[in-house]
């Protein structure tokens, strides 16, 4: 099932992937703080740890990002700005959920 897909900006790419904050559902649960660490495999199987972590300022809404192995994730890649990121769930009876990442270049 596809969480979200979006064209990457630069600051997606140096600051940390933003994602739209109705994905959070889709996420394992952050417990009691603003972060949540999770592994996403690419299409060659490689495991990334990614964080997402939500950040909130005085009137305004959460806004979500990843980061953590993102920044790896994207130098090996070779992303660049106009490229696309799709990042999907696929539940496993056995394992549960699984966390995939799919981009197109530009």
């Amino acid at each position: 099932m596809e969480i979200f897909s979006k064209k990457l900006t630069s600051i997606d790419i140096d600051k940390g992937l933003q994602v739209p904050d109705y994905s959070l559902a889709a996420l394992p649960p952050s417990g009691s703080g603003n972060k949540v660490e999770f592994l996403v495999a690419d299409i060659e199987g490689k495991a990334w740890n990614f964080a997402c972590t939500t950040k909130t300022g005085r009137n305004t809404l959460m806004k979500p990002v990843f980061s953590k192995d993102w920044f790896a994730f994207a130098r090996q890649w070779g992303l660049r700005s106009g490229a696309t990121s799709a990042f999907y769930m696929e539940i496993d009876q056995a394992t549960g959920a699984q966390y995939k990442i799919k981009v197109r270049q530009v």
